[in-house]
This record gives C-alpha cells, sequence and structure tokens, in this order.
C-alpha cells in the first residue's frame, strides 16, 4: 500500500509518495555515486550506474524505493500485486535483471523519461537468473517524472514492462490503471446527482479509494505557481492519505505510513518526513556532490519541537 503523485507547478513538476508497509524496516537516506556497482544482472554480470543517485532505501540495501538522480529523472516503485508478471527465464539479448533492481537500473541510466520508454524493449525482467535459480522478483509497477514534466507510468503486461500514459498523475497500487479510471468515472460522474465531495469521496485505505481521492485532491488543489507551493500542495495532499500507526494490524505489526517523500526535478532535490515527526527534512544533489562512496544518511523519526520565541526569557 503505497500512494504516490505528481503535482505541476510554473516551469517544474514535484513527485510525492506515501511509503505504507507493513513491518518495521530500517530506512535510510542513500547517496550511489556514478559508476557505482549496486547489483548484479542476472548472468552475473555487475550493474553500474551512469549518474549520481539519491533516495531512500531499507536496511542499508542499495535498491532505492523511490529517488531522484543527477540529471532530474525521479521515480518512485509501489507494490502491484498479480498473477504472473514476469518471466520465468531470462532472455537472450537483454538486458536480464530482477524487479528488485530495475529502478536503480532506470535512474542510473536515464536522463529523462524519453530515453527510458525507448530502453524498454531492452529490458527483460526474470524470476530466475540463466543457472534457473529463484531471484527475489517483488511484483513492483513505476512511476517516472522528468525535469521537463514528461512522466510515464511502467506495468509489467504479459511479461514485458509497457510505458502506460497516466493523465491522472497518481498511482497506487494494482488493479491496473485501467480500473482505476473506470473507478473515477463511477465516482465523479453518477447520472441524475451532484457530486459531493465532503460525503461522496471514498474514506478508506485500499489501492482504489487512495487513487480517487489523490486525483481529486490534486485537481481540486489551489494551483502551485512556485516550488514550494507545489512541496506544500504534495505534503497536504499526501498527509490527506497517510496510513496512521496501529490502523491495520499485520501478522507481525501493524501497516501503517512510515516516511512521505517528495521531490523536486528541476533542483534534484529530496525532501522527507518520517511517521512520527512532522518536521520536513531536505537534501539536495549539490549537497552530496563531493561523496566518493555509497553513503547513509539517517533520518531523525522521533518529534522534535522547537522554541517558538527562543530570545525570550520567561519574567521573574
Amino acid at each position: 500500500m503505497c500512494t504516490t503523485i505528481l503535482v505541476d507547478y510554473d516551469n517544474g513538476t514535484v513527485m510525492g509518495r506515501n511509503m505504507d508497509w507493513d513491518m518495521d524496516v530500517n530506512y535510510h537516506i542513500i547517496y550511489l555515486p556514478a559508476g557505482f556497482e549496486y547489483a548484479k544482472d542476472l548472468y552475473g554480470n555487475p550493474l553500474k550506474s551512469k549518474y549520481k543517485m539519491l533516495g531512500l532505501c531499507f536496511r542499508n540495501m542499495n535498491p532505492l524505493k523511490d529517488g531522484v538522480n543527477e540529471h532530474g529523472l525521479m521515480g518512485s516503485t509501489n507494490m502491484f500485486i498479480k498473477m504472473n508478471l514476469f518471466s520465468s527465464k531470462v532472455e537472450a539479448g537483454k538486458i536480464n535483471i530482477s524487479s528488485l533492481d530495475y529502478f536503480n537500473y532506470a535512474l542510473g541510466n536515464y536522463r529523462n523519461v524519453a530515453e527510458l520508454v525507448e530502453d524498454l524493449p531492452n529490458i527483460h525482467i526474470s524470476k530466475k537468473d540463466h543457472l534457473g535459480n529463484k531471484v527475489v522478483t517483488p511484483d513492483f509497477h513505476f512511476y517516472f517524472a522528468d525535469a521537463s514534466g514528461d512522466s510515464i507510468l511502467v506495468e509489467p503486461m504479459d511479461h514485458k514492462l509497457t510505458a502506460i500514459d497516466n493523465p491522472y498523475k497518481v498511482m497506487t497500487n494494482s488493479p491496473p490503471i485501467d480500473h482505476h479510471a473506470r473507478a473515477l468515472e463511477k465516482t465523479f460522474h453518477q447520472e441524475g446527482r451532484k457530486f459531493q465531495p465532503a460525503k461522496d469521496l471514498p474514506g478508506g485505505y485500499d489501492p482504489v479509494s487512495r487513487f480517487v481521492k489523490a486525483y481529486y485532491l490534486n485537481e481540486h488543489i489551489a494551483d502551485a505557481i512556485t516550488r514550494e507551493d507545489a512541496l506544500e500542495n504534495t505534503y497536504s495532499i499526501l498527509e490527506a492519505l497517510k496510513i496512521p500507526e496501529a490502523f491495520t494490524k499485520t501478522k507481525y505489526d501493524y501497516t501503517f505510513t512510515r516516511y512521505i517523500t517528495v521531490y523536486d526535478a528541476g533542483t534534484r532535490l529530496l525532501t522527507v518526513r518520517s511517521h512520527m515527526n512532522p518536521r520536513i527534512y531536505s537534501i539536495s544533489m549539490d549537497d552530496v556532490k563531493h561523496l566518493e562512496d555509497k553513503t547513509l544518511l539517517p533520518i531523525p523519526r522521533r518529534i522534535v519541537t522547537d522554541p517558538l520565541y527562543p530570545s525570550l526569557k520567561a519574567p521573574l
């Protein structure tokens, strides 16, 4: 369960996501330099990035869950549970990788959405390596955008990654995008009655309900003029879709929103806040450009309060 949205502003675009997860994960900001070997392909060959990457990871591991590269290509991975998404064997003549590593491959090799889409036919995702051994292959789909404002949804269909235009600027989870589109039509175009958002917007946290609510809020929030406007709008929308802690019990923990990230493509900026700490932290590619190695940066998770007027002294 995750929600990703795009919010446009004059001459720019930001992408934000809620990371909803069902177990405790030790998440960090991660920086991966150009030339870094972040994984191996399914033939055992090293996968190295051409471009610097900055994003969020779990358990200090290399796969990014969301991020931005040095050219402003940004994206998000969300769960996409569906039967038989990926092939069970490698395909000669293509880049054979796991779905776990595709997001890093994309940010590490493409400057923009156009390059990514052009290269999609050369990518093959398999659940097994060239020896027939099973590999970790999560059911993912992906959403990408770049500094020009171009964006694309990438979903697995018939064992192939497929580029899908997404005019709704929202990605949640399965079902596929056409099912979400039908849910929008059903919600907003009920014959014989006027839509009343205060009571007609869905209140659930299932993927379809979140998709409908995110789309409506994004469409009706005040237009963003500046980057700051867009950041504020995105956090406002995602806060309305945030799943509170202890809301949904799982076998070992609870499903809730672990963090919220918002990226700006133009400034290569990452902003983040944890589920318990409302303060928003930021870091950009310019801040880490001097780093030569993989670097993990912790995010303060507990609530922090600041004196409103620190210069005032209590009266005697």
